[in-house]
């Protein structure tokens, strides 16, 4: 059995094309001690994908050659540890591939929920980002001004949501008209 895997054909320079990209065929891989095999549902695909392309972040630089890394949503098709079951949901670091391997420990058990993809959003990394950054660091309190910068985008939509319901008064910055009559008008 086969694993299809979109992996980094060339780094970019300038302007992500489809050409910096290539589908592959690789081996499927196996799970070891400890680890799970898992089947790949939901991927993000976010601005940090292209941050990765241009350099270390708060991860490893991507390289020609690599599958590209993701945050995705996953089931538990195989578990070598006693921390997770086959059919478990879960989120992990994972790539846009068919199937991945795992830590166990590394997973997060995910609740059930009546969309999956409720967990890459208002639960997912978006959701817990906006949610931590604007509570644990932001700290706001009713009655303040709480400015948003990328409104539009999918942090800042939620931190101006969260923000509006601690009572606070909440201006969104973004990227021209267009995007400011998307974040004001749906």
């Amino acid at each position: 059995m086969t694993n299809t895997q979109i992996v980094i054909a060339e780094l970019p320079s300038d302007s992500l094309t489809p050409a910096h990209f290539k589908q592959t065929t690789a081996d499927m891989p196996v799970a070891g001690d400890g680890q799970v095999l898992l089947k790949v549902i939901l991927m993000s695909i976010d601005a940090a994908n292209r941050s990765w392309m241009k350099g270390a972040t708060y991860r490893a630089a991507v390289n020609a050659g690599d599958a590209m890394p993701t945050y995705a949503i996953c089931e538990v098709v195989e578990s070598n540890s006693d921390r997770l079951a086959v059919g478990d949901i879960v989120a992990a670091e994972a790539t846009w591939s068919n199937f991945v391997v795992a830590d166990a420990r590394k997973c997060e058990k995910l609740p059930k929920v009546p969309q999956l993809s409720n967990l890459m959003s208002v639960y997912g990394i978006a959701g817990k980002t906006a949610y931590h950054g604007l509570i644990s660091v932001g700290q706001p309190v009713a009655g303040e001004t709480v400015l948003v910068s990328a409104a539009a985008g999918s942090v800042g939509g939620y931190v101006g949501q969260i923000a509006k319901a601690l009572g606070c008064r909440v201006v969104g910055i973004a990227g021209g008209a267009e995007k400011c009559k998307w974040v004001t008008e749906e």
